[in-house]
């Protein structure tokens, strides 16, 4: 038996990506030290560990169980609680022998999202809620308050954060992924130990979220488009549902901001060629058929293999996605339940279709009666995709911006890699219209 879970794994679609990602984390696995081996920032993995956790437990052959306890303790051990007052406390190493940051000497100076990744408290914390509200009992109650606790001190790191503190802090309601874990993960904590200050906060956040979300009358997150960031989204918003507490705004708020989620996949998905139309506010990958992002996933876990932006299965980048595979997959029913079938049937297509579509999505950034707003606008035809994005800021959005780009069929993809701050690109039909900022 798998626990007292609350997902059952039943379809053949939930098997086969539960199945690949677990016979590949079983590869990575070293069991002298309880870790999963992924040399990417470090030796092992600390994420990596806490996703194979769910898989585990869910499992539950042989040493599964003592395994994923092993691994919990472990996680929890690489927490960063000693300096109170630091931009790090409460967040978790990148990998076990990774250094506390040495503010104080150039060994290992702090460095924001390089020697130290504030997110991985949500990363990390939102993982932790599921594997209690799954498989509490297999856990036993030593190691969840041992949880209980981690992710209070995790709470308090998180709650400083507002977009400037400490230094180089980016996130507001704007940074969707975090945003959305955040609430998620503070308001269950707060309800689980009676932390009203917790709660107070996280519901804050849920309704900001939700305000930010609906404020152009579009319903779209400011991290607009990101097939990578799009999947942790519906992560965060699926596990908000499923595992938030009940009279929790951001619980309540979820439910609308999924199905919408979806209905914006949907509207971006072209089935012939395989891809998602842009503009990407944040891509890894311009080109969804010869590289992996955490939406696919979905499609996977949804729909089957056959269905959706798929790649071969020892693709690199679905090597290092697929480690999230089991917990994404036990909030697949979740996830189901908010996809209308309208939504379903465009997310399912396959091949040629007829005539073109345009869309047009204005993004928010901040809230306010002036607020400025980008205009996204992308066209679509079978052989043929565009997307611009028209932007006019002061600082370049780096290299995961891509506000301008072409898919189609004989050539796979052309996009811009921008070194302007402002500029307009929009799509009309089957062509690009770019206007530089002349002072540029």
């Amino acid at each position: 038996p798998a626990g007292k879970g609350k997902a059952a794994l039943s379809s053949c679609a939930y098997l086969t990506s539960v199945g690949y990602e677990n016979a590949l984390q079983d590869s990575r696995w070293d069991d002298s030290y309880k870790y999963i081996r992924y040399p990417d920032k470090g030796a092992w993995s600390v994420r990596f560990t806490a996703w194979y956790t769910g898989g585990l437990l869910h499992r539950n052959k042989g040493s599964d169980v003592a395994n994923a306890k092993a691994a919990i303790e472990n996680i929890l051990k690489c927490q960063f609680t000693e300096d109170y007052d630091s931009a790090w406390y409460g967040t978790f190493k990148l990998s076990p022998d990774e250094p506390y940051p040495t503010a104080d000497s150039p060994l290992y100076p702090p460095k924001i999202y390089d020697t130290y990744d504030p997110n991985w408290r949500e990363f990390v914390g939102t993982q932790l809620i599921q594997v209690v509200e799954e498989f509490e009992d297999l856990l036993g109650q030593s190691l969840v308050s041992q949880i209980e606790d981690a992710l209070e001190v995790a709470a308090i790191g998180a709650m400083r954060r507002n977009g400037t503190f400490l230094d180089g802090d980016n996130l507001t309601i704007a940074y969707a992924n975090p945003a959305l874990m955040r609430a998620w993960f503070v308001g269950w904590i707060g309800h689980r130990i009676g932390n009203k200050e917790f709660v107070d906060f996280a519901d804050k956040q849920g309704d900001l979220i939700l305000e930010l979300f609906k404020s152009t009358g579009d319903d779209v997150f400011s991290e607009y488009n990101s097939p990578t960031y799009y999947g942790m989204d519906a992560w965060a918003l699926a596990g908000s549902i499923k595992y938030g507490p009940k009279n929790a705004t951001m619980t309540r708020n979820a439910e609308f901001m999924l199905t919408e989620l979806w209905k914006d996949i949907a509207e971006h998905w072209n089935p012939f060629l395989g891809n998602l139309v842009g503009p990407y506010d944040r891509a890894y990958t311009r080109d969804l058929t010869s590289h992996s992002s955490v939406v696919s996933l979905f499609w996977w876990s949804l729909f089957g293999h056959e269905y959706g932006p798929q790649i071969y299965e020892g693709n690199s980048d679905l090597l290092f996605d697929v480690a999230q595979g089991s917990s994404l997959a036990l909030i697949m029913d979740t996830t189901a339940n908010f996809i209308s079938d309208k939504t379903a049937r465009a997310l399912k297509a396959k091949g040629p279709w007829k005539g073109d579509r345009f869309t047009k999505k204005s993004i928010p950034d901040k809230l306010g009666k002036n607020a400025p707003v980008r205009i996204a606008t992308s066209w679509m035809s079978a052989p043929l995709m565009i997307g611009g994005e028209q932007v006019e800021e002061d600082v370049n959005r780096g290299d995961q911006f891509v506000p301008a780009i072409v898919h189609w069929l004989e050539i796979r993809n052309t996009s811009l890699y921008p070194t302007s701050p402002s500029s307009r690109y929009t799509p009309l039909h089957r062509r690009l219209m770019l206007l530089l900022d002349p002072t540029v």
